[in-house]
């Protein structure tokens, strides 16, 4: 049986090989892999309207210093200087909001006006104490006139002194001197007579005054205006009384000079009293200048204080008449404002808040195992999504001390000094600190790699087509990684739109294995 099989096997093979129809087997196979070497090229070939359409653009490959970094996440907040509450200095209403939610404004602008009763009773101060400023200059005004009238007496007096001494030389003697000296103490009665009537009546003025201030009915000026003019009669009245002793003293003089033939004796002693009389009056008046100069020194120094203790309360932003003025500390930006015209406020409660966003904080989270790589004073480039391809430069400032227990990270604030406004408190961004010493290496845009099956490619331009090659990649800085092979300095790569050809590359793969 055996024997029979192996004699038709060879028969079916002999008739095989002689059949001038047969083809060889083994030779479609051969074809399929001449056809998958074709297609398994790594150029590309594209029309220039077909670069444009895909968007592919080139770079050269440059030698350039590329330093590594550390890629962290982080916070952007307001500078320590950066952002300022604006509270009243005293309680009272809110009359005026001239601020508005995202304006810009400059430092010691005008952003709320606040009324306070407080601060209109210190103003009040300030005006009585103004009033009695006024008062004490008029009298000091008062003062200097009776002083140069005074001294006009005392000249006139001695030019009558020296007169009657002529006339005793010449042994003159005046008529009527008895009369005369009785007319001048009639008159000194009269207006002593005259000056205690106005006493008594402003006397009884004041008291009536001083139960009417009691009461609230008449302010403190008025009451110190009528303790004035009480004690300005006073000084008449004194001024009457010396006069009456000087007419007295005169008669006298002239009854006993009339009974004793003495007229010319009399007449020289009466031009003398006028001369001492004149030289008392200018004495006083110097001193009620004197007198008056002080209660206006006084009085100044009230107004100060009472100006001071208005500025004290109304704060640095000033006002008058009960009102004070809540201006911006800094320039910058308003970002809250939590009042309306009308509400009532205190001093504790805080009404705007102004932030100056040129200079800002980025807090980026250092890893634990990466915390003795940074270091204060190194340069960062921070980036935030929604500015896209813009980047901010700073320092590092403050390398935190501690740990955060949940993150195991340590927080470093990073001082963006020209932001531009740009960066906002809460952002999120992403911090990029350049660490370890610059190297010299091969760099081109990220953007220009491409990934296939876990390894790095780029695509070279070479005249018409590009040439797909492999690459080593190095260190990353920004926008840019390092290639340590692959390509060399001065090829000319795609740094966008690699992924298109890359597609076109798979197509022709594709396409050969179909044939």
């Amino acid at each position: 049986m055996k024997r029979v099989t192996w004699i038709l096997a060879i028969g079916l093979f002999l008739f095989g090989c002689n059949d001038p129809a047969a083809k060889p087997v083994a030779k479609p196979v051969a074809d399929e892999h001449v056809h998958e070497e074709e297609h398994t090229d790594s150029h590309v070939t594209l029309s220039t309207e077909a670069q444009k359409i895909a968007g592919v653009k080139t770079v050269v490959a440059r030698t350039r210093d590329i330093q590594s970094s550390l890629i962290l996440p982080g916070t952007v907040t307001s500078t320590t200087t950066g952002k300022a509450v604006v509270t009243p200095p005293i309680g009272g209403r809110l009359v005026r909001l001239d601020a508005k939610l995202g304006e810009s404004v400059k430092q010691g602008q005008v952003l709320a006006v606040i009324e306070s009763p407080e601060l209109a009773a210190e103003w009040s101060r300030i005006e009585d104490a103004q009033r009695l400023r006024d008062a004490a200059v008029a009298d000091v005004s008062q003062a200097s006139s009776e002083i140069a009238l005074a001294m006009a007496k005392v000249r006139s007096a001695g030019e009558v002194l020296r007169r009657q001494k002529e006339l005793v030389r010449a042994g003159a003697f005046s008529q009527a001197p008895v009369q005369q000296a009785q007319s001048e103490l009639n008159d000194a009665q009269s207006e002593l007579l005259s000056v205690q009537k106005e006493q008594a009546s402003h006397a009884d003025q004041l008291r009536r005054l001083e139960n009417l201030f009691r009461e609230g009915i008449v302010s403190k000026s008025e009451l110190e205006a009528a303790r004035l003019e009480l004690q300005q009669d006073q000084i008449r009245l004194d001024r009457a009384k010396a006069k009456i002793e000087n007419a007295k003293a005169t008669y006298e003089r002239e009854k006993n000079i009339a009974g004793r033939g003495l007229l010319n004796a009399k007449e020289l002693q009466t031009a003398d009293a006028e001369v001492r009389s004149a030289q008392l009056e200018l004495e006083r008046s110097r001193l009620r200048l004197r007198s008056a100069q002080t209660a206006v020194l006084s009085a100044k120094r009230s107004v100060l204080n009472a100006q001071s203790v208005y500025r004290s309360t109304a704060g640095t932003g000033g006002g008058s008449r009960g009102q004070v003025m809540l201006v911006a500390p800094i320039s910058g930006t308003i970002t809250h404002i939590d009042v309306t015209p009308g509400q009532a406020v205190d001093r504790t409660q805080a009404l705007l808040e102004v932030e100056d966003l040129n200079s800002v904080w980025v807090t980026a989270n250092v890893p634990e195992k990466e915390f003795a790589k940074v270091q204060k004073g190194m340069a960062v480039e921070v980036s935030v999504a929604s500015l896209p391809g813009q980047t901010f430069s700073g320092i590092v400032q403050v390398v935190g001390s501690r740990i955060d227990p949940k993150t195991r990270s340590i927080p470093t604030q990073c001082l963006i000094p020209s932001a531009g406004g740009r960066l906002k408190p809460d952002m999120f961004a992403t911090v990029r600190i350049g660490v370890g010493a610059a190297v010299r290496a091969l760099v081109v845009p990220k953007t220009a790699i491409v990934t296939e099956d876990g390894k790095s490619f780029v695509f070279v331009k070479t005249a018409d087509e590009f040439e797909k090659a492999e690459v080593v990649l190095g260190e990353a800085e920004g926008e840019f990684v390092a290639i340590q092979s692959g390509i060399k300095s001065g090829d000319t790569v795609v740094s966008e739109g690699g992924f298109v050809l890359l597609s076109e590359q798979k197509k022709a793969d594709l396409k050969g294995h179909e044939h």
